[in-house]
């Protein structure tokens, strides 16, 4: 294969009318061969170095789409943690609510069956005040005929 160095340091032979014509053509044909062999190289080369930018601008590309993806994952991720803790506080709230709820109707009641039982209670002394005075009045009433039923009984001594 010819090199530059070849073609720099080529000497062609003087002949009478200048450089010898065959000899030159010679050389000629052996440049022309050679720059088709380079030009047809260049030109593999300069395809290969096109798909190859191509495939890099293909990776790159999915490179970017990958990277998007995992972050959108990283935020979906986060939005989905982010929403399951607004839910469980949204449902311990909730549950605090009818807790208290629950509570404050246990603590009406309790107060009601209080008041109720306080009523019962009230009631209960006053009908005992009551049995009490009628069974009072009754052993007084009692022990009045008692006494008056018994007399003296006359008893006559013969002698």
């Amino acid at each position: 294969m010819l090199t530059p160095m070849d073609i720099h340091n080529k000497e062609f032979g003087k002949s009478i009318r200048g450089f010898d014509c065959d000899e030159v053509n010679e050389f000629l044909n052996e440049v022309v061969q050679a720059y088709e062999i380079l030009y047809r190289e260049n030109r593999e080369m300069t395809d290969k170095v096109e798909q190859m930018e191509k495939r890099l601008s293909q990776y790159e590309s999915t490179e970017e789409t990958m990277r998007n993806t995992l972050v959108l994952a990283q935020e979906t991720g986060e939005n989905v943690k982010e929403a399951a803790r607004k839910e469980a506080d949204l449902i311990l709230q909730n549950a605090e609510q009818q807790r208290k709820l629950i509570l404050e109707d246990a603590n009406r009641a309790l107060r009601e069956a209080e008041a109720k039982y306080a009523t019962i209670a009230n009631e209960m002394a006053v009908f005992r005040a009551k049995v009490e005075s009628i069974l009072t009045a009754q052993l007084q009433l009692l022990d009045g005929i008692a006494l008056q039923d018994i007399t003296p009984v006359e008893t006559t001594t013969e002698v």
